[in-house]
C-alpha cells in the first residue's frame, strides 16, 4: 500500500498577466491509497503571498511585471541511446501537423482551433467526455492540490465534450500561442479582463452561447455542461465573422522511437496523496492509459483505470510531455505560468512507446506554439495524440524501479 504526503505549489507576457509554475511526484506500483488524510492548503517554505484585492491583482497584471529570472537549469543526465532504423512511408494523403495521422480533406488545416476548458475537479464530474478525441490536451496546477485540463480540437471534432470548466489565466496564453477560439463556463472578474485585452471575440462563455455550441445536460444524461467544437466553430463564423485560421508548422513524427534514455511503463504525478495522474503504458494499444484515484464505499481510495464516458475507451495517449516551467503564485486560486517565449532551453520529458528521453521544449513568440527538441534535433512523435503537463522547475523524476518514475508537484 502507497503513502504520499501533500504537497504545495507556489512569469508574463501579454500585456495583462502574470506567471507561476507547477509539478507533482507519484507514487510507486502500489495501487491503492487508504485512508487518505485532509490536506491542509500549501505552505512554502517562503510562505504564500497574501490574497491579493481585485484592484491589487488588476494592477500588477496591468503592469506586465517582470518574472524573477530562473536559476541555471542542471543537464539531464542523458544515457547513451540505442538507435532504430526508420522505414518512412510516402506521404501520399495529408496529414495533421499536431498528430501526424491523416486527414480526410486539406481544408480542415483552413479551420480555427477550438480550446476546450475541462475539469477534472471536483472528483464527481469525472468522468471526462470525448476527451479522448482532442488533438491536444494540456494538464496545469489549478491550486489546492489539483489541476485543471485544456483541450484543442483542431483536425478532430467532439460533438460533447465536458465537463465545462472556468477559465484561468494560463488558458489565455495557451489561447494566443495555438491562435484558437476558447471555450469556458465562465472567469473570474479579473481572469475575465484579460480575456478581454488579449482575446477579443475568441472567448465563448456558457449562458451566452447557445446550444448546441455549449449545452447542459439533463441528470439522466449526466448534468454537466458539454461543447460541440464543429457548432463552436459554425457560431464563430456567424456571429463574430471571417475567422482566420493558423497554418501550424509540422510536428516531427516517426513510427519507431530512435533513440531514449530510460524505459518508463510507469509514469506517476502526484499533487497529493488524494490527487494522482497515474499513466501506465498499454503494449498493446501502443498507448499511455491514465490511472486516478477513486472512492469506495468504506472511503477509502484506489487508483482506476479511468474510462471515456460514451465512448467506454480507456482514455489514452501515445505521447506524454512533461513541460518544466516557471510558475507564479498570486493567491491559493490564482496562478499564471512563465513560458518564457524564446529560450529554447526548458526542460522536458518526452514518453513513448513506455520509453523515455530528455529534451527541451520552447515557443518562439508569444503567438507560436510550442517545438519541442532532443538530443539537438527536432523530437519525433509517435503520430497520434500527446497530453503535455506544466510542470515546475524544482520538481525531478525519480526512479522507484526499472521502468517505473514518480514525480512529485512542489513550488519550491
Amino acid at each position: 500500500m502507497a503513502k504520499f504526503s501533500s504537497l504545495k505549489i507556489s512569469s508574463q507576457s501579454a500585456r495583462t498577466w502574470v506567471i507561476f509554475a507547477c509539478l507533482s511526484l507519484a507514487f510507486s506500483g502500489c495501487q491503492v491509497l487508504s485512508n487518505a488524510p485532509q490536506l491542509t492548503p500549501l505552505v512554502t517554505a517562503v510562505g504564500t503571498p497574501p490574497a491579493l484585492s481585485p484592484g491589487q491583482a488588476q494592477t500588477q497584471m496591468a503592469i506586465h511585471s517582470t518574472a524573477t529570472a530562473l536559476p541555471t537549469a542542471t543537464d539531464w543526465p542523458i544515457a547513451t541511446p540505442t538507435n532504430q532504423i526508420e522505414q518512412t512511408p510516402t506521404k501520399i494523403v495529408p496529414l495533421s501537423p499536431l498528430t501526424g495521422v491523416p486527414i480526410l480533406e486539406e481544408e480542415i488545416l483552413l479551420q480555427r482551433p477550438v480550446l476546450v476548458k475541462l475539469a477534472n475537479w471536483p472528483r464527481d464530474l469525472r468522468p471526462s467526455n470525448q476527451i479522448i478525441n482532442a488533438d491536444i490536451v494540456f494538464e496545469y496546477y489549478n491550486g489546492h492540490q489539483t489541476n485543471h485540463l485544456l483541450a484543442l480540437f483542431y483536425t478532430s471534432d467532439a460533438s460533447a465534450v465536458g465537463p465545462l470548466a472556468p477559465g484561468r489565466l494560463v488558458d489565455a496564453r495557451l489561447a494566443r500561442h495555438y491562435r484558437a477560439d476558447l471555450v469556458v463556463a465562465s472567469a473570474p472578474t479579473i481572469v475575465e479582463g484579460v480575456f478581454e485585452n488579449t482575446l477579443p471575440d475568441r472567448v465563448f462563455y456558457r449562458g451566452f452561447t447557445p446550444c448546441p455550441g455549449i449545452c447542459t445536460e439533463t441528470q439522466e444524461q449526466g448534468g454537466n455542461t458539454v461543447v460541440d467544437t464543429a457548432a463552436i466553430r459554425e457560431i464563430a463564423i456567424e456571429d463574430r465573422g471571417s475567422r482566420s485560421a493558423p497554418r501550424y508548422p509540422e510536428l516531427s513524427f516517426s513510427r519507431f522511437p530512435f533513440s531514449w534514455d530510460e524505459d518508463a511503463t510507469r509514469f506517476s504525478c502526484l499533487y497529493a496523496d488524494f490527487s494522482v495522474m497515474d499513466w501506465r503504458y498499454d503494449p498493446i494499444s501502443g498507448k499511455y492509459q491514465l490511472w486516478q484515484e477513486v472512492e469506495d464505499e468504506k472511503g477509502d481510495l484506489r487508483l482506476a483505470l479511468s474510462y471515456d464516458r460514451d465512448s467506454g475507451q480507456p482514455i489514452a495517449f501515445e505521447n506524454l510531455v512533461f513541460a518544466f516551467a516557471n510558475y507564479i503564485e498570486y493567491n491559493t486560486s490564482t496562478y499564471d505560468i512563465n513560458l518564457r517565449e524564446g529560450d529554447p532551453n526548458q526542460q522536458a520529458l518526452f514518453l513513448r512507446d513506455g520509453k523515455m528521453i530528455f529534451g527541451t521544449w520552447y515557443s518562439p513568440s508569444e503567438t507560436e506554439p510550442f517545438a519541442f527538441f532532443a538530443n539537438g534535433q527536432a523530437y519525433s512523435f509517435k503520430p497520434g495524440k500527446t497530453w503535455i503537463t506544466f510542470t515546475s522547475t524544482v520538481s525531478q523524476p525519480v526512479r522507484i524501479q526499472e521502468g517505473e518514475w514518480d514525480l512529485e508537484f512542489k513550488l519550491r
